[in-house]
């Protein structure tokens, strides 16, 4: 659990940039930011929220009427710095606009954040506002107790890929094995200190071949698992901090062509992991990584798709990013994705993918699901799968 203490810290070295900026105030308006300065989860909706976080003095809340309440819980501000606009909309004297210029106290060369929406950014521009990315600087390197929340957000990443294992053989459907998110969930729940339904999510399903081959497309629920690679995709936020777990599987003997790949990918990801240290650049390793898969022939933009990783925090995607191009370098308390990807259109994709701890002396795998070095065939068929299947596709209205 993040201690009172570490938001303040947060804080202040926040308040430190914005005086090498020469800047009065920073606001935040992205529930991750304001989430990660002041602890306080909540769903926005439609209607703004803002946390002003001023060079000197107190930091002030403005947050629609029905929240007030709710907000009280943000750690370490005082509840008399939370104003309160009426609704979304609202007539002027009563609306976001009127309340946040009344007590944000905005001075001109104020800082506010690049995600911030158009209607806001307008207004802030107008004031002479500047938009920074600062909070995404600040959220990079990890303290001691973040890495123990992603370091729980991971392990039940790979328990969500146990349980894709375990609901998987041939023949069976996408939709068994996004039923078990349920267990997952449970256990997150059951097992989490002051879990907090706001800031807990899991998304976990298998991308069977060929769909595998495109991993940010949707399968199918029926969609069925049969020959070729089968990939897991499973990313947990557990209060907060996220991780992601994905190994390439199969239902069927692989091919031959399947090994290759399959062992290609491998060799792809140890090259990467090699790579992992404190001040190796990010784009290094991403290149490093393309130039060995394309000495083996993979080299095409189809054949490739993505980066070979991302970091994680308190989103599954954000810095640092592992790609040519990324001006970041990595430092001791980053958590990072290696996943380098091989994709054959109408075959299906090859991918593995984990949660990895950059230390001082090298790096440390968060997830340890198994299945790394050598395809893993699941064919079993149990008669609890038999009946678990009926149940599911009975529920969806699907074929048994």
């Amino acid at each position: 659990m993040i201690q009172d203490r570490e938001y303040i810290a947060r804080r202040q070295r926040l308040k430190a940039r914005l005086a090498d900026l020469g800047a009065d105030q920073f606001v935040a308006t992205s529930s991750e930011s304001i989430y990660y300065l002041c602890g306080a989860s909540y769903e926005a909706l439609e209607r703004p929220f803002f946390l002003i976080i001023p060079r000197v003095g107190p930091e002030r809340l403005v947050v629609p009427f029905l929240e007030k309440d709710h907000l009280k819980k943000a750690r370490a501000l005082r509840t008399e710095g939370v104003h309160t606009y009426w609704e979304f909309p609202a007539p002027p004297g009563k609306c976001w606009r009127s309340v946040l210029l009344e007590h944000g106290q905005l001075e001109k060369g104020f800082i506010y954040e690049s995600s911030c929406p158009v209607s806001i950014a307008e207004l802030f521009a107008g004031l002479g506002g500047r938009h920074m990315e600062l909070i995404e600087e600040l959220r990079m390197v990890k303290s001691p107790a973040e890495i123990e929340m992603i370091r729980r957000a991971s392990y039940f990443a790979d328990m969500g890929v146990q349980e894709l294992f375990a609901y998987s053989y041939y023949g069976s459907t996408v939709a068994e094995g996004f039923a078990r998110t349920n267990k997952v969930t449970q256990s997150i729940i059951r097992n989490t200190p002051n879990w907090d339904a706001l800031s807990t999510k899991v998304l976990m399903a298998t991308f069977p071949a060929p769909i595998s081959a495109l991993p940010h497309s949707v399968p199918a629920a029926d969609a069925e698992l049969l020959e070729g690679p089968h990939v897991t995709l499973v990313l947990t936020r557990v209060n907060g901090y996220a991780a992601e777990s994905e190994r390439t599987y199969f239902t069927a003997p692989p091919s031959k062509q399947d090994r290759e790949f399959f062992k290609l990918m491998v060799e792809a990801r140890n090259f990467g992991l090699q790579m992992l240290r404190p001040g190796v650049a990010c784009a290094d390793i991403d290149g490093a990584v393309n130039r060995f898969l394309a000495t083996q022939g993979i080299h095409t933009p189809e054949q490739r798709l993505h980066r070979i990783g991302h970091g994680f925090g308190l989103g599954n995607h954000e810095g640092p990013w592992l790609s040519e191009g990324s001006p970041h370098v990595l430092e001791a308390g980053m958590v990072v994705s290696i996943e380098p990807g091989i994709y054959v259109p109408g075959v299906g994709g090859y991918r593995h993918s984990d949660t990895i701890l950059i230390t001082e002396n090298g790096y440390e795998l968060l997830t340890q699901a198994p299945g790394i070095e050598e395809p893993l065939v699941l064919r079993n068929k149990s008669l609890k799968h038999r009946v678990f299947r009926h149940f599911v596709t009975s529920a969806l209205g699907m074929k048994a």
